[in-house]
């Protein structure tokens, strides 16, 4: 059972086969989506594979590559054509790789999509009725915008530059970073993952984050992913400055990571924490409209 907001979803390593894939709009199909969400805050989406479907896959902008069920791979009959390591914030285990010919979300289209099939286990872990995660490698060919108040994904193809806090897209091993300098108390800049992925702020101890106004709330605790369970904390961050937008007294967790893991950047920032999101990947760079 997850016991705190880590990201629920798998951010897939170095893949041993090469994805073959093509994107593209189709214009027959609808350009808004509807979002539902998991009792811990996942975005969920209805995702079609290969003209079946709607399955329920969360959307995870955490994750560099997308996963499916080991369940439904063999039901679509998606043969294995490799094996990788899942990484998550808290360790990492070994799965197959499949090829999934079609994904389509609404007007966005993925062709020979590499997908990771996950064990009844660990997809069991992600929440019932949930078929897998679409990550990075479908979601980065596409400008789209994550509406929380209105429970809607756009594809944006209209050129239409959204308004908010702008924030450059920084790649990292097939996902992104946003670089959020603090004020003159923390002499510090976090570098967080931007995950719809996370039902929560979670901060890496021994990185940056060590650095920022947070007041402990709670004993250390144990924190549960897909690779097993790590040591957690429950905290409050006083002040998170998000470009020109400052957030109070946030609720997370620092996560002490194991020894000799490599992780990119300071945490997970939640995507949740705002009204609406707007990626807009080709010019490299995202937008916040704060709640």
């Amino acid at each position: 059972m997850k016991t705190s907001p880590i990201a629920a979803t798998a951010v897939l390593v170095l893949f041993a086969a090469t994805s073959v894939w093509a994107a593209r709009a189709d214009r027959t199909r609808p350009t808004h989506v509807p979002l539902s969400s998991t009792q811990h805050g996942e975005v969920v989406i209805p995702v079609f594979i290969e003209g079946q479907g709607p399955y329920r896959f969360i959307l995870d902008t955490g994750s560099s590559h997308s996963a499916i069920s080991e369940t439904l791979a063999t039901a679509l009959g998606a043969a294995p054509v490799a094996k990788a390591p899942v990484a998550t914030a808290v360790g990492s285990i070994l799965s197959a790789v499949v090829r999934l010919q079609e994904v389509e979300v609404g007007s966005a289209q993925v062709e020979s999509l590499l997908a990771t099939a996950l064990p009844r286990d660990a997809a069991d872990w992600l929440g019932d009725g949930i078929n897998g995660v679409l990550g990075q490698d479908f979601l980065s060919q596409f400008d789209y915008t994550l509406d929380y108040r209105s429970l809607r994904l756009s594809w944006n193809d209209s050129g239409q530059t959204e308004k908010g806090v702008r924030l450059a897209l920084e790649p990292s091993h097939g996902r992104f970073l946003v670089h959020l300098p603090q004020d003159d108390r923390c002499h510090c800049a976090m570098r967080l993952v931007p995950d719809s992925g996370a039902s929560g702020v979670v901060l890496f101890t021994g990185t940056e984050a060590d650095q920022l106004p947070i007041d402990t709330i709670g004993a250390p605790m144990r924190v549960s992913s897909l690779a097993g369970t790590r040591t957690a904390r429950r905290v409050t961050v006083r002040k998170l400055i998000v470009g020109s937008a400052t957030l109070l007294d946030v609720p997370a967790v620092t996560v002490v990571l194991p020894e000799g893991t490599t992780q990119d950047g300071a945490g997970l920032l939640p995507l949740s924490l705002f009204a609406r999101v707007s990626f807009n990947h080709h010019d490299g760079y995202m937008t916040v409209q704060p709640r």
